[in-house]
């Protein structure tokens, strides 16, 4: 249905006159934009900007009603937790997103529903959050004209057009930069948590407690820039560059220091209030003060310690969250250098005797030093998403990444293993 049809009909409707009489608020659908087999051409299916003037996007019907007079705090957008794929697409440009596709009469890839991948089956099957890529041969793609990301596998020719932790992200600034009433997404059941996270940090939620970090999920794809940029490259004769200088600051376990949010400004001179968000490690004083003080831990390796500053003014209206890393290092008198490594001397074993060198899989005798249970072969790990359990495993820890049995975690945490290496203990 042509875009301007749709907002006559949202006309029609007399939404106005609803609410006039106690209708409280409007959720807009702003997905579904593309689709298999109904769309002409290809296209996204949930974009936040529009291609072409007065074209499918969140902006045009969020600008169509309130120039109708809707009032802005009444108005909810959505966001999706699935995608709209495409089959034999040819795409003639990336960014504004151009081509076609052919919908042919058979069905198109898709979790349950023809043309259709749920949230959880794309993170598993197609994009690889952790490593800001995509899986089995796709790629991940943003277009910057519409504000939308999509996934392509030059090889198949399947196209996902989709919401990322990004363009959710996105649609939550833009939902508190013109007070709108909320977003909504459709829907909740096909999201892990990392969508919500997302789009409650682009509302300028404070985080209470932290159990991943988002920030590496808003990453761009690739885009018609960064790939003429490396076939300039490519082209180009090979010199040699000059090295650049940079200096880290590290602060020495057991030193204090100062976080200030003194440089915070309103530009209305607004009283401002102060809300930090402080490591579970360190203790501090008061997280209201525009200063806090605080004693760096003592550590034995190189730490990262995250704080976040939200700064509220008078009317209670939010900044958007900043965040300091503050990277501790042990004093480097405390630094053992590693003992060089002795000869190996080998001991022959007579035949007749029996071999008592533990398998490659056996569970190392020695445990004592672990700080964390070792791993089961017979225990599921990663049942409850959000609970990711850390076990000791042949001196290494491991962290489940997802739901894992009977996968031995040295074995199974490189790219696509259900385990990441936190290293030695």
């Amino acid at each position: 249905m042509p875009l301007l049809l749709s907002l006559l009909f949202l006309d029609y409707a007399k939404v106005k006159d609803l609410m006039a009489a106690g209708l409280y608020g409007i959720n807009l659908m702003t997905y579904d934009f593309f689709g298999t087999p109904w769309a002409e051409t290809l296209g996204h299916h949930t974009n936040r900007k529009a291609l072409e003037e007065g074209g499918w996007a969140v902006e045009t019907i969020v600008d169509h009603l309130l120039a109708e007079g809707f009032s802005a705090d009444r108005i909810n957008i959505g966001y999706a937790g699935y995608t709209r794929n495409a089959r034999q697409v040819e795409i003639e440009s990336l960014s504004p997103l151009k081509g076609s596709y052919n919908p042919g009469s058979g069905p198109t890839t898709g979790s349950f529903e023809s043309g259709t991948s749920e949230w959880y089956d794309v993170i598993y099957s197609y994009l690889d959050l952790e490593n800001q890529k995509g899986r089995n041969g796709f790629n991940v793609y943003t277009d910057q004209v519409a504000d939308a990301d999509y996934l392509y596998s030059p090889e198949s020719k399947l196209f996902l057009s989709l919401d990322t932790p990004r363009t959710v992200k996105a649609k939550g600034e833009y939902a508190a930069k013109l007070g709108l009433g909320g977003v909504f997404t459709w829907t909740i059941d096909q999201d892990n948590g990392v969508l919500v996270n997302a789009v409650r940090e682009g509302l300028g939620y404070e985080i209470e407690s932290e159990v991943i970090d988002m920030e590496p999920f808003y990453f761009e794809g690739i885009n018609v820039e960064k790939d003429e940029e490396q076939s300039d490259s490519d082209d180009a004769q090979k010199v040699n560059h000059a090295p650049k200088a940079a200096i880290e600051l590290m602060v020495v376990g057991g030193s204090t220091v100062q976080l200030s949010g003194a440089g915070s400004s309103d530009e209305d001179n607004d009283e401002l209030s102060f809300s930090w968000g402080v490591p579970s490690q360190i203790d501090v004083a008061d997280k209201t003060a525009e200063i806090i003080e605080v004693v760096v831990p003592e550590v034995s390796e190189k730490t990262a310690f995250q704080f976040t500053l939200f700064v509220r003014d008078c009317y209670n209206e939010p900044s958007s969250q900043q965040r300091f890393v503050l990277t501790a290092v042990p004093a480097l008198s405390q630094v053992q250098p590693e003992p060089e490594e002795e000869e190996e001397i080998i001991v022959p074993v007579p035949d007749e005797e029996e071999d008592t060198t533990p398998a490659e899989d056996d569970t190392p005798a020695d445990d004592k030093a672990s700080p964390y249970a070792q791993w089961d072969a017979s225990t599921v790990y990663g049942a409850n998403w959000g609970s990711f359990e850390i076990v000791s495993w042949k001196g290494h820890n491991y962290q489940v990444k997802w739901w894992s049995m009977g996968n031995q975690p040295d074995l199974n945490c490189g790219v696509g293993g259900a385990w990441t290496d936190l290293g030695a203990y």
